[in-house]
């Protein structure tokens, strides 16, 4: 079989310096999107969440989301009233649909827990929608901790 590749853009190697606090309130080492590379469909990171962290209520706009569990693990809560929810933690893979409610909590007291975490945009923190109106502490009886 033959094909011919035509390359746009250059490969760019990212090593970022630092965490950052990301709009839905959890840490985030940014590595590939719309500001570190040319990339225009695509985000990579790795989020974390401090010792009983949890993150803002949230959903993405028009953008599907991937998490792989590499360190501790959250109880994810999601719907219009965050009514299901789950535990995701190491070597779990998780889906996300666009315009998703969701928030997770770190079910630690005493250790982190990290995702590397994709996206089909290269600008999502300008398409993260916070939603206070959720911010009513519904999920914090329900969080399954482990220590």
């Amino acid at each position: 079989m033959e094909f011919k590749v035509e390359w746009d853009g250059d490969v760019t190697l990212v090593h970022p310096e630092r965490e950052q606090r990301a709009k839905q309130d959890v840490n985030a080492l940014f590595g590939v999107n719309g500001v570190t590379t040319p990339s225009k469909h695509l985000s990579l990171l790795v989020t974390s969440l401090g010792p009983g962290e949890k993150s803002n209520v949230h959903y993405h706009l028009e953008h599907e989301s991937a998490l792989f569990g590499l360190r501790g693990s959250v109880h994810f809560f999601w719907g219009a009233e965050l009514e299901h929810d789950l535990i995701v933690g190491v070597g779990d893979f998780l889906y996300i649909p666009p315009f998703c409610p969701h928030v997770s909590y770190n079910r630690s007291l005493t250790g982190d827990a990290a995702f590397v975490t994709a996206r089909t945009d290269a600008f999502e923190q300008e398409r993260v929608v916070l939603l206070p109106e959720l911010e009513d502490d519904r999920c914090k009886p329900r969080v399954s901790y482990v220590d």
